[in-house]
């Protein structure tokens, strides 16, 4: 059975956030298409906290990475 999990980075206009999710894909409109379905990205990305350089949000996915013990697409940028 497959977890479907990842920790995720996304770039948005006033810096990074970082979050460990499933199902990530939800966040486009169509498979395949890289256009975003912003109420769902606000969505899974509204709890993280904010960081103002990528440094930064790296380190604080490794701390998830960490917590989750194990994902299985890591840590990616989206």
């Amino acid at each position: 059975m497959s977890a479907d999990n990842g920790i995720y980075i996304h770039k948005f206009r006033d810096g990074y956030k970082v979050i460990h999710a499933q199902c990530i894909e939800n966040i486009y409109w169509k498979r395949g298409k890289n256009k975003y379905n912003y109420r769902v990205l606000k969505e899974y990305f509204k709890e993280s906290p904010l960081f103002n350089e990528l440094k930064k949000a790296l380190d604080y996915a490794d701390k998830l990475y960490e917590k989750a013990g194990w994902t299985e697409y890591g840590i990616c940028e989206v």
